[in-house]
């Protein structure tokens, strides 16, 4: 394969990794018009986002096997009309319980996602090449997040409703399915599933060594993603309620009789972009044989600008806030580097899977707990979600120790 080859599969997965971010920030970007439809609670929009969130990440290891078995392609189809056919029972306006269960299942279909596209751009990238793989591949993923609350809000500057939203993702994710089946062939592994676990094949057909499995280093790095994962819920769920999102602050920036949630959706959007920046500064910066290091670091650094936008004027925490999403997103291309670095080859998607069971779905538990904050104390969810970034820094920290007397066999 070229390396312009490469570089256009790099693209094609990376615009399906945007699309399912979008379907994963559709709750975040409608909640005010979901309280307002279902006269609900700031605890329900979280648990609803669990209800997303639990199945995203459990799922992606059951994926993480049929992706090994069946291949990616044919998963990756099944991911994007399945998320179609949800959003397209969404945009019916179900009952709140029902609306629980739908959830439930767009989560289920979007776990297929990341074990089959991670796995696929691992698998086909060398260790030289994959952080700046996976930083082309995160831009795309942060752009997605960022897309979402910006195409609600253009929607409603059109006069349609949050219902109008889901039905524009459904007929979104049927094209996907489309182009992706019509190109499935340029996806396959090919015989590159069968290189043993220390060989990985460059682009231009050069074989080099990887290093052996290390599953103590992978069991901490996974117990850091649930802990980071908590982190990324519990901010993103409610991004939109912060106080530095509130009515003064629109107006000097947007005018006095531009509509709030607009304004809201917009702002979202504007600062998830920074996301994209940190995306790539990561995939740029990405070294083989510092990756813990620059994953404990990315990881501490989330802790004060959380605190900055819990305890600074409208003005600076947007600023806090802005600095906090470039940093956030910087974590995804060194982590998904780290699980390449300790896995081997022929269980690359199962354990991608594993990956997100904990990222996801025990992270989902974030979402809930700020909801629970938000409804029953008068405590800023920033100052527990910060301490949490703490806390992962220090497993970060056992990743430095586990590994720096072992000398690098990255070539």
């Amino acid at each position: 394969m070229t390396k312009r080859q490469l570089f256009w599969i790099i693209c094609l997965i990376s615009c399906l990794h945007a699309l399912v971010h979008v379907f994963e920030l559709a709750l975040p970007s409608v909640q005010d018009d979901l309280k307002t439809h279902y006269e609900s609670s700031d605890t329900v929009i979280g648990s609803l986002s669990s209800a997303f969130r639990w199945p995203w990440g459990l799922g992606a290891l059951l994926v993480g096997f049929l992706v090994d078995r069946f291949g990616a392609p044919p998963m990756l189809i099944i991911y994007l009309a399945g998320c179609a056919m949800v959003c397209f029972f969404i945009s019916s306006v179900p009952g709140l319980n029902s609306l629980f269960g739908m959830f439930f299942v767009l989560g289920l279909f979007a776990s297929i996602y990341h074990p089959a596209g991670l796995a696929l751009i691992s698998l086909k990238t060398s260790p030289e090449q994959r952080p700046m793989a996976l930083g082309i591949h995160g831009v795309f993923g942060s752009a997605g997040i960022a897309l979402a609350p910006l195409v609600f809000a253009l929607l409603q500057s059109k006069g349609m409703q949050w219902e109008d939203f889901f039905g524009v993702l459904g007929i979104v994710g049927i094209t996907g399915a489309v182009i992706v089946f019509a190109l499935r062939s340029y996806l396959s592994l090919g015989s590159q599933t069968h290189l043993p676990n220390s060989v990985t094949k460059h682009a231009n057909g050069e074989l080099v060594d990887e290093p052996d499995r290390d599953w103590p280093s992978f069991a901490v790095l996974i117990s850091l993603a649930a802990i980071q994962g908590m982190v990324y819920s519990g901010v993103i769920t409610f991004f939109k309620d912060e106080s530095f999102l509130d009515t003064p602050l629109f107006s000097a920036l947007f005018g006095k009789d531009t509509d709030l949630k607009s304004q809201r959706s917009f702002l979202m959007a504007a600062i998830m972009m920074f996301g994209c920046i940190g995306q790539f500064v990561a995939g740029r910066i990405g070294n083989p044989h510092r990756l813990e290091q620059q994953l404990t670091v990315i990881t501490f650094m989330n802790a004060p600008f959380l605190v900055g936008m819990a305890v600074l004027s409208a003005e600076w925490a947007l600023v806090s806030a802005a600095i906090f999403s470039l940093v956030h997103f910087m974590f995804q291309p060194i982590y998904n580097s780290l699980v390449a670095k300790y896995t081997p080859r022929e269980h690359r998607s199962v354990c991608y899977g594993l990956n997100f069971v904990m990222g996801f779905g025990v992270g989902s538990l974030g979402a809930v707990l700020a909801g629970w904050i938000k409804d029953e104390t008068t405590m800023n969810t920033n100052y527990i979600f910060a301490g949490l970034s703490v806390v992962a820094s220090l497993f970060g920290a056992l990743l430095i120790m586990f590994n720096h007397k072992i000398p690098s066999q990255v070539k």
